[in-house]
């Protein structure tokens, strides 16, 4: 073959078109339990239940196992431990209810005979920054070997943070942001909401400054982007938010801890849940700062036309996500246990929602504002209906339903007992 031949060939194959690469799967979880917790007589959240709150944990939520009873059965966590929590693996991560100032790192332990047990494996005093149960914020990072939590003191004016080690949670470092409270306003918010980046290997910290109570002024909060650098914890900026294009962060007081606000997709996009008010009512938005940015794209709303606030958000693969938001029109006047919140897969590509369904039938409206009783694992999202209790009456069994990432169909799960309020699915590595 001449060298002319050669070269044309070769011409030939650099213009063909690459092989589009696969997405990539989701990563697969071999071993896990799903740990459900639950209120009695109210639903709980931000310390908003007294009556008790237990938790089980069971190997599997299909429909043909045994209703998952709580009564005489399962963890009273009420006076020790908070529902707001961190989970990685099989650990939870928590300054606890029983606090004396310090962190905890505990698990729970199930044996053959299904009784459950926690197990503390370290609880290490804080330093020179102290944090309260349930108002911080937190990311994981250096391949979620180092935990990063941050909060606010002195009345909410200054940003502290620390940096945990994953394995014993001694704190490693610790300092203060260079945030300060801008002109105007009185304070900033309770934690914020922080997440970590990994195609840009930058900390996000979304956070809001609020006017003191009496200021006249039209705007009340403000919310900002703080970009961080997690070697050395500097800002390397700190970007206010126009009020249209979002208002407030959901779950500005106590981050992550409980609810899922913050995604990304397979593009590394991220994606946040906020509000807007319209007409005089708080609505929710979803906005997305795309991959390479440090600041949203002002021209993309993912909930367009809300019905009302955006409670929760998880990505399904594919370009979808499962939402959790409400209805406040049901009632005259809404409570954390009024049932107006619902379920809905999100199409990503326009913002169309269609509500989940299972056999043609909407699912069911919840009660608890403060919940999150959906978990994606393995392909599948594992979505908790049901359990408010009314009286004998309204009473119903919570019910879990299983939806399908890939095909979108929805089976009908396991069920709950009656006479209690369902609050968390968490699933949690075993291994």
């Amino acid at each position: 073959m001449t060298i002319a031949m050669v070269s044309m060939l070769s011409m030939a194959v650099s213009c063909e078109e690459p092989e589009p690469e696969p997405e990539p799967e989701p990563e697969v979880v071999k071993d896990y339990n799903f740990d459900l917790f639950v209120c009695a007589t109210k639903h709980g959240g931000m310390s908003k239940n007294k009556y008790g709150t237990y938790v089980r944990s069971v190997s599997s939520l299909t429909a043909d196992q045994p209703r998952v009873e709580f009564t005489g059965k399962g963890i009273d966590i009420t006076e020790d431990y908070t529902l707001e929590s961190i989970t990685r693996g099989k650990y939870y991560y928590q300054v606890p209810q029983k606090s004396t100032g310090g962190f905890v790192k505990f698990h729970i332990e199930r044996n053959a005979a299904g009784e459950e047990t926690i197990v503390e494996d370290a609880e290490v005093p804080f330093k020179d920054n102290q944090y309260t149960a349930r108002k911080y914020t937190h990311a994981w990072i250096d391949d979620s070997t180092t935990l990063v939590i941050v909060g606010t003191v002195n009345k909410a004016t200054k940003v502290i943070w620390s940096k945990l080690s994953e394995s014993t949670m001694a704190v490693q470092a610790e300092g203060t942001l260079d945030i300060k409270v801008p002109e105007g306003f009185g304070a900033l918010s309770t934690s914020g909401v922080l997440t970590y980046r990994k195609s840009d290997k930058k900390l996000y910290y979304f956070y809001l400054a609020k006017r003191e109570s009496g200021q006249s002024d039209a705007v009340t909060s403000v919310t900002y982007i703080a970009v961080i650098d997690p070697a050395t914890m500097q800002v390397e900026s700190n970007t206010a938010v126009p009020a249209s294009v979002m208002e407030e962060t959901a779950g500005s007081a106590y981050g992550e801890l409980m609810q899922n606000m913050i995604m990304y997709d397979e593009a590394d996009n991220l994606y946040l849940a906020g509000l807007i008010t319209v007409n005089g009512t708080e609505m929710g938005i979803l906005r997305r700062i795309p991959a390479g940015h440090k600041t949203f794209d002002t021209t993309w709303n993912g909930f367009p036309n809300p019905e009302g606030k955006l409670l929760t958000i998880q990505y399904l693969g594919n370009g979808k996500a499962l939402s959790y938001s409400q209805d406040p029109s049901l009632v005259a006047k809404a409570s954390i246990d009024s049932k107006i919140n619902f379920y809905s897969i999100i199409n990503l590509a326009d913002g169309s929602r269609e509500r989940v369904k299972f056999n043609g039938v909407d699912l069911q409206y919840c009660g608890g504002r403060f919940s999150q009783r959906s978990v994606v694992v393995n392909n599948k999202a594992y979505i908790g209906v049901g359990g408010e209790v009314e009286g004998e009456a309204e009473e119903t069994y919570p019910t879990i339903y299983i939806y399908d990432c890939k095909t979108g169909v929805v089976e009908k799960g396991r069920e709950l007992s009656k006479g209690f309020c369902f609050d968390i699915i968490r699933a949690m590595d075993v291994k």
